[in-house]
């Protein structure tokens, strides 16, 4: 079987979908499948390539489309449309990256037939974000036709699929979660590294967030409930480790009005091997989302062995359930109390990291989850068995 995934970008620094991609792609490549990936990105990309490159027999085929108008007859359309004539399935991340619905225009003209990822863009507060523009998108440039038309929409959980605003969802409706490559996380690295990289951490226990420096992550939220908790932990410090993304001034502003400047670090983002060191020197992983489709941050710090204090809007219930961590509302003094648990009891805070490592390897990895997204691929491409 032949799968094109298209995204607007496949940068890892952009988030989660390239990452949800590689997971996918490394599957598929293992089963004897064959994948091309298909981005705005330019032909050239580095971090692109070097992401995709330790993928077994290295990157997969890449075609660069600079869609400009998602049109038939855009000039990029031709290197697409030839390569969608010798596809089977058409897997599209996202909804409003232009190449996405041009690519869904392209299949729907050959019968071709297209799996939509939503990545939570259906959800209220991606729907708010540049709204009006996306309200033009859907309604008259015809991006609607990319979610009524697929032959099926993944969702990351159930309630991506109850909480989705815009036009109905198809009747299949689909829920895997994402996952972690094992390998990757079976020989943790030593400790230390991380916090060597930060040397105004010493050897201080600290909270890491790892997550885009965005408003939608919480890492307001987040530091409003280490205020609250930092007089009772007075050698705690606060490392968000991501990429500025609006939220950094915000940050370190309130640090400073609450006088823990000296204690709140911001270090940038960790990418590869040494977002696995942060994970292994944090004492506590949190993520104080207000909303996530699946997220791949608290999957890794839970196949790391890091205790983790989520939001319930992250909808990862199983931190709860599984007793690795902790579930909290979005109010900051709850956030503070399910930290303050975490960090009073370091012994109990090891034998959560130990059941959440469990957990990833029990439930979420790519090889276990590829082999239900192939399922899914031979039911909307019944004709395709290869």
């Amino acid at each position: 079987m032949h799968v094109v995934h298209v995204y607007a970008t496949l940068d890892p620094r952009d988030g989660g979908p390239p990452a949800v991609i590689k997971g996918l792609a490394a599957g598929l490549l293992a089963a004897g499948h064959r994948v091309t990936l298909v981005s705005d990105d330019p032909p050239v990309a580095p971090a692109v390539d070097a992401f995709f490159g330790d993928l077994p027999g290295g990157a997969p085929p890449r075609l660069s489309v600079r869609a400009r108008l998602p049109h038939p007859r855009d000039p990029a359309a031709a290197p697409l449309r030839a390569l969608l004539a010798e596809a089977d399935v058409l897997h599209v991340h996202g909804i409003w990256p232009p190449v996405g619905l041009l690519a869904t225009r392209l299949a729907e003209t050959r019968g071709l037939p297209w799996v939509l990822t939503l990545h939570g863009m259906l959800h209220a507060a991606a729907l708010h974000q540049k709204r009006l523009k996306k309200l033009v998108g859907m309604y008259l440039l015809g991006y609607r036709r990319v979610i009524t038309g697929a032959a099926a929409v993944h969702v990351l959980n159930a309630a991506e699929q109850t909480e989705a605003l815009g036009p109905p969802l198809p009747r299949r409706v689909v829920e895997i979660p994402n996952g972690i490559f094992p390998e990757e996380f079976e020989v943790l690295p030593a400790r230390g590294a991380f916090r060597a990289s930060v040397p105004a951490l010493g050897d201080a226990p600290f909270v890491l967030a790892l997550a885009r420096l965005h408003i939608q992550k919480g890492p307001d939220l987040l530091l409003e409930a280490f205020a609250r908790i930092a007089a009772r932990h007075p050698h705690v410090h606060l490392v968000f480790a991501g990429p500025e993304q609006g939220a950094g001034p915000l940050l370190r502003a309130a640090a400073e009005r609450h006088g823990l400047s000296q204690r709140v670090h911001l270090p940038g983002p960790r990418y590869g091997r040494a977002r696995i060191e942060a994970l292994v020197d944090a004492d506590v992983f949190c993520l104080p989302s207000r909303q996530e489709g699946f997220s791949m941050a608290i999957t890794e710090a839970l196949a790391a062995g890091t205790p983790a204090v989520v939001t319930e809007r992250c909808h990862f219930p199983q931190v709860g359930t599984a007793r690795c961590g902790r579930v909290t509302s979005l109010d900051p003094t709850d956030l503070a109390r399910g930290l303050g648990e975490v960090l009073a009891d370091p012994l109990a805070a090891r034998e959560m990291g130990a059941r959440g490592r469990a957990l990833v390897y029990a439930h979420f990895t790519w090889p276990r989850i590829c082999k239900r997204m192939e399922a899914l691929y031979s039911e909307v491409a019944p004709c395709h068995g290869g």
